[in-house]
């Protein structure tokens, strides 16, 4: 750009113009220098900017792997029916874990009632034997007190049975338990008496 000046244009105007024009020099020369110390003085990003790619790459190998996995090929009917058939499998193991589990608790139900059972059957037992022995007993001590009375009389006279019973129950020889017994019977009132 080249300013055609007049050959008769004063000196002033020269010195003005080399003067506005030293001035645009120093300021453009100032600018340069200004660029040039921002640029020193401006940050180092190119750390930030690693993690910002390494991000990146990240994001894009998470987005492939979406884009490959089978659920994403699927259309909604066919992921509703494989999601229906997921379910329908774990449903059939916990079906066959809840009956396993309950037939488990069965047979320890039916163990638990058999000892039980075994445990009132031995109380039920032990009371009846109780109470045989104690019928036995008492049926014993009945036919004792009855039956000796019945044979002796059922014997012949001449063995004496009776007076021998009478002997043995005063604890004396039969002479002696036979006067005893004369002696007090002859004390006591008859019942012909009366």
């Amino acid at each position: 750009m080249t300013d055609n000046f007049p050959e008769s244009a004063p000196a002033d105007d020269i010195a003005e113009a080399f003067e506005a024009l030293r001035g645009e020099v120093s300021l453009t020369r100032r600018a340069v220098e200004g660029l040039t110390a921002a640029r020193e003085h401006m940050p180092d990003y190119s750390a930030t900017l690693g993690k910002m790619a390494e991000a990146l790459k990240q994001a894009a190998e998470g987005i492939d792997r979406v884009e490959r996995s089978p659920a994403v090929r699927l259309s909604p009917a066919a992921m509703a029916d494989e999601i229906r058939k997921a379910g329908t499998d774990a449903r059939a193991e916990d079906h066959a874990l809840l009956s396993a589990t309950r037939d488990a608790l069965m047979r320890s139900i039916g163990c638990v009632d058999g000892i039980v059972e075994r445990g009132r059957a031995a109380d039920q037992q032990l009371r009846r034997v109780i109470w045989a022995g104690v019928g036995g007993a008492l049926g014993g001590t009945l036919l004792m007190a009855i039956l000796p009375g019945a044979i002796a009389r059922s014997l012949p006279e001449s063995w004496h049975v009776p007076e021998w019973m009478a002997a043995r129950t005063i604890g004396l020889d039969q002479r002696a338990a036979g006067e005893r017994m004369i002696a007090t019977s002859a004390d006591e009132p008859d019942a012909d008496d009366n």
